[in-house]
């Protein structure tokens, strides 16, 4: 279980989940809440039009126990980077490796 503490609201996460949790294996977004049961996250994606944060229309709850790893930005780290850069590259690491492990004519 993660320290509450490590993760605060505001804060651009991508959270890696255990296998069949949800539809993807990967969700980019905001914290709204963190508390002992888990991370409620805005899902959101950086605009390069606008160059800023765009997409608030999701939330997702996810409790502790559903999270294999976490990529967190922090308040001192900038959040374009993070976000039209390094969440997405580590998002496709991820699919990319668990992609590998699934047998043949299994998974998404």
């Amino acid at each position: 279980m993660a320290k509450t503490e490590a993760i605060q609201p505001g804060y651009c996460v991508a959270v890696h989940l255990v296998p069949d949790t949800a539809p993807e294996d990967c969700y980019i977004g905001v914290v709204d809440i963190v508390d002992q049961h888990g991370i409620l996250m805005n899902l959101v994606h950086w605009d390069d039009k606008l160059d800023m944060l765009g997409g608030y229309a999701e939330s997702l709850f996810v409790p502790w126990g559903n999270i294999n790893s976490m990529l967190i930005n922090t308040e001192k780290q900038p959040t374009r980077r993070f976000m039209a850069d390094k969440a997405l590259k580590w998002k496709e690491q991820l699919e990319s490796q668990h992609s590998q492990d699934k047998p043949a004519g299994k998974g998404k």
